[in-house]
């Protein structure tokens, strides 16, 4: 093991196009829009660049110091003309870029977000371009701690990864979205399994679920450990397959009451959150159990502190804006 805990995020790194507007435009309707930005995203590079920010103090990133966390992120750009701005953006928050191939003659990844201004609520439309070229290769560095991965590189890169860093004893995260249904393979031995209410619903096979109980109960029967479902406005539900053995039921964590202005970086701010919190249970547990119960409440405020902000990357807060609880 590396003398430093170490996080690789096997993930999308996209350019985001942003329009914001008072409201989502109908079949056929053209609307003037409130405002443009392109900006730097890819659910994976928002969760390293989320891993980042909060395993360090803004005053520890002004001054170039490392924190006890090193985050890699693992991908592919196009040969075009974001690749390097976006480089350099990842590697100020205090990102290791090295394992960032550079494709030529592709294109970068690239989401078109139109946010609803009067509800912050966003829709993503995803062209993969570089994040597609991904090989299908061990990507997970042996002295890793912990592995974060996602679906927006192709299935069979990120089964293949899954699969390797279970087998070094490496701890695995996955936030599988966008969802889509996943072989048995992917379940087995999992340790945390991050979803939304409908990434829930579409992997458990279970339509307009009643019961986050029943829902959690079929991901611990395919051999996951910790169930981690994101409600959205009603907080955070989670369960474990101990809890679940003792015939306990899951928890939910209430959302925190605060002015909503941009959710396109909630999930991924929380999956960072929890992943740290992953990787500093690594590197002293010592054979103690994750504190599951201190996780979930931090990546919940973490969260929170996001959504008050416009943008992906630059709304993630740092380790010190994060009240501890």
């Amino acid at each position: 093991m590396s003398p430093k805990a170490v996080i690789s995020v096997i993930g999308s790194l996209n350019v985001d196009l942003v329009t914001r507007t008072s409201r989502v435009p109908v079949a056929g309707e053209t609307l003037t829009s409130e405002s443009f930005d392109i900006g730097y995203g890819g659910k994976g590079a928002n969760q390293a660049v989320a891993c980042a920010r909060l395993s360090r103090t803004q005053q520890q990133a002004s001054e170039g110091k490392a924190s006890d966390i090193e985050v890699r992120m693992v991908g592919a750009v196009g040969d075009d003309e974001f690749h390097e701005s976006f480089l350099k953006s990842l590697q100020k928050d205090g990102l290791k870029t090295d394992a960032i191939k550079i494709l030529k003659g592709k294109k970068t990844g690239v989401a078109v977000i139109t946010v609803e201004t009067s509800t912050g609520e966003n829709r993503i439309m995803f062209c993969p371009g570089a994040n597609y070229d991904v090989e299908v290769k061990d990507l997970v560095d042996d002295d890793a701690s912990v592995a974060l991965f996602q679906l927006e590189l192709p299935m069979e890169v990120v089964l293949h990864n899954m699969m390797s860093a279970r087998q070094k004893g490496i701890e695995t995260i996955i936030n599988p979205a966008p969802a889509i249904p996943l072989p048995a393979e992917a379940y087995e031995g999992l340790g945390h399994l991050i979803v939304n209410e409908t990434e829930a619903a579409i992997l458990s096979g279970i339509d307009n679920p009643t019961s986050w109980d029943k829902v959690a109960a079929i991901f611990i029967s395919r051999g996951v450990k910790n169930v981690i479902i994101t409600l959205g406005g009603e907080g955070v539900f989670y369960q474990t397959a101990k809890q679940q053995a003792e015939s306990k039921n899951g928890r939910i964590v209430p959302a925190r009451k605060v002015k909503v202005v941009d959710t396109t970086a909630a999930g991924d701010t929380f999956a960072g959150a929890y992943t740290v919190a992953v990787a500093h249970w690594k590197s002293i547990s010592q054979g103690s159990d994750f504190d599951l119960d201190a996780a979930i409440s931090h990546a919940n405020h973490a969260a929170s502190m996001t959504v008050q902000k416009a943008g992906a990357q630059s709304s993630i807060p740092w380790a010190d804006e994060v009240p501890k609880e």
